[in-house]
């Protein structure tokens, strides 16, 4: 079966897409665990190193010790990492919302393809660990971290589970939507 992903995803998809592909070794491992968007942790996140900023400053304020200001140091450094990881993925969910090419998903009985003007990817029935259908995304990853992932927007999801079932995939599908 073959699905004509004619409409680019919105940033929801790409942002729970990129979140899902970053963290793919613990959903190979969980895969009935929640896909968040990507943007949505990094700001949980960001937010931490704020707040343990903050309670280092404050230490140090009132004890002065070595230790405190080492600490300071290490979140200032996290959160620039941080920040940088943040201003990176807007940019990349930038690019992916400007990618206006037709791609198709074809399903058979020996594999998933997908079929775009720049790549061709082609995963075999016994490469797919897992098949995730998360909130915004459909994403089909691979048992060896070293291959690609394949995702798709749910907005095409009853034409994929359709095409997914009748070539024998159901066993591997995991649906996390009502969560």
């Amino acid at each position: 079966m073959k699905i004509e992903v004619k409409e680019r995803g919105s940033k929801e998809f790409y942002d729970e897409m990129l979140y899902v592909i970053t963290y793919c070794k613990k959903f190979i491992k969980n895969p009935k665990q929640k896909a968040w968007k990507y943007t949505s942790y990094l700001y949980l996140m960001i937010a931490v190193s704020i707040a343990m900023l903050c309670a280092f400053v404050a230490m140090f304020l009132f004890d002065k010790e070595w230790y405190s200001l080492v600490m300071i140091g290490a979140f200032v450094l996290m959160l620039i990492f941080l920040l940088f990881l943040f201003v990176t993925v807007k940019k990349r969910i930038k690019i992916f919302m400007e990618d206006k090419s037709e791609k198709t998903i074809e399903i058979t009985k020996e594999s998933i393809d997908f079929i775009s003007e720049t790549m061709n990817l082609k995963m075999k029935k016994e490469e797919i660990s897992v098949i995730t259908i998360n909130k915004y995304s459909t994403c089909i990853l691979p048992k060896e971290l070293n291959k690609y992932t394949i995702s798709i927007s749910n907005d095409y999801i009853s034409q994929f589970l359709e095409g997914a079932k009748a070539e024998g995939y159901e066993s591997i599908i995991v649906d996390n939507r009502q969560k």
